[in-house]
């Protein structure tokens, strides 16, 4: 795993926690700024209902009470009481009831319209706040809108038609609304605050979290470098004395699939070995301004004789003179396993298509080819190490199915995209490579 392979390990784990804890924050906020919204809402609607069934005139004499003389219970609380005196906080807590014994009643402001069938003029109750016109200009405009509740500026309304009359009652719900925003401020200030102290604690400890990643990372690397090393012994001495047996006794079936099974697994450690060193740390300093049309070209020239040996055609399109700052052994090697790959699984007799463009100041190199049994194909899991989408076959063609995750680790030190598509019998590997 490299630097680049550790900070975008990095950025994502930052990334998921920390939008993960701001949804959560926004559910809570949003709940309580909602709950509250729609309490407020059913409170007021209750009070017009309230006024509605009073007429629009309520009786503001508060009644008498008068101490009982009766003493607090002081019996010991019991599961049972202890249940029923959570439901009753519940129910103060979102009591939304007005009544003539509630003291809420005293502090509606409000005013209301009447509007007899059989009388031309309107009448208006309680309109200490506004002039008898604005009142009339609120309740016909309230009978315009045709809806049973509504608002009207800091007033929420309710019209109620009976047979006698018509009654508009006006709410003055001002100190809800100025409530009301400054819990939506409070809960924006909170989540903001929370969200900005939690991306501050993630960052904070998100090495500690990817730690382990990392370790593992190393520990593979350190046992492909280790296993690679003790296995390059035996095979040289099963070699060699494969080797011996040939001259003593010449060649046979036996001596030659020993010596073929050797090749195989020398080449599965050199690419083995390629991957630890792909996934090191991206050695900028190796990197020039070099002709990407040049290195391109070189390396799909030299699979030109490759593609006519299998039965295959291999053409170019390269423009000239496309230059940018990288490796040269590294474009060619992307270019080799891209053609490599391709010849293998190219249709008998199919075209392999090698492309370069330039891509703002990086390049894009594709290879395509035919591949008629690919429609099926499960292409998100070619990057996977190991991976062969038919056994069978790539036993034959000799591929290991990592050629491909070495291309990978190439176009991440460049900060690159690597992609693969399928299109009317035709697969194309792509990769775009940054300066």
């Amino acid at each position: 795993m490299n630097e680049h392979s550790i900070k975008k390990l990095r950025r994502k784990f930052i990334t998921i926690s920390f939008f993960s804890l701001f949804s959560v924050m926004l559910i809570m906020g949003g709940t309580i700024y909602y709950g509250n919204y729609f309490t407020s809402v059913r409170q007021m609607d209750n009070a017009l209902s309230f006024l509605i069934d009073h007429g629009g005139e309520v009786d503001f004499e508060a009644p008498e009470r008068h101490w009982d003389g009766s003493t607090y219970d002081t019996a010991v609380m019991t599961s049972d009481n202890f249940s029923e005196a959570i439901r009753e906080a519940l129910r103060e807590l979102f009591n939304t009831k007005i009544d003539q014994e509630s003291e809420s009643v005293f502090g509606l402001r409000y005013f209301a319209v009447v509007y007899q069938n059989d009388e031309n003029n309107p009448i208006t109750s309680h309109i200490n706040e506004i002039d008898e016109n604005s009142a009339l200009e609120y309740a016909d405009e309230a009978l315009r809108q045709g809806s049973e509740y509504g608002w009207a500026g800091n007033y929420r309304y309710k019209i109620h038609h009976d047979e006698d009359q018509t009654i508009v009652v006006f709410l003055n719900v001002s100190n809800q609304i100025a409530d009301q925003r400054r819990i939506g401020f409070i809960v924006l200030m909170l989540s903001l605050f929370g969200s900005g102290l939690s991306y501050l604690v993630i960052r904070i400890f998100s090495n500690h979290a990817i730690r382990p990643e990392i370790r593992n990372a190393e520990n593979q690397k350190r046992f492909i470098t280790n296993a690679s090393h003790e296995l390059k012994t035996p095979l040289a001495v099963i070699r060699a004395n494969t080797e011996l047996e040939m001259m003593m006794h010449g060649e046979d079936e036996w001596n030659q699939s020993t010596m073929n099974q050797v090749d195989r697994m020398t080449g599965l450690i050199s690419n083995l070995v390629l991957i630890a060193k792909a996934d090191e740390k991206a050695n900028k300093e190796g990197r020039s301004d070099i002709d990407v049309s040049d290195a391109v070209t070189k390396a799909a020239d030299a699979f030109i004789p490759v593609a006519k040996q299998n039965g295959k055609t291999l053409t170019k399109e390269i423009p000239a003179d496309i230059r940018m700052v990288a490796s040269e052994s590294q474009i060619q090697q992307l270019v080799t396993l891209f053609v490599d790959n391709a010849i293998k699984y190219c249709d008998d007799g199919g075209e392999i298509k090698v492309t370069l463009n330039q891509k703002g100041k990086g390049v894009k190199i594709a290879v395509s080819n035919n591949y008629a049994d690919g429609k099926n194909v499960d292409y998100t899991r070619f990057l996977d190490r190991f991976y062969r989408e038919d056994q069978s076959h790539n036993i034959d063609k000799g591929g290991f199915g990592i050629g491909l995750s070495i291309a990978d680790s190439i176009v991440n030190q460049y900060r690159g995209k690597l992609d693969v598509a399928y299109q009317n019998g035709v697969i194309e590997f792509s990769a775009v490579l940054k300066p």
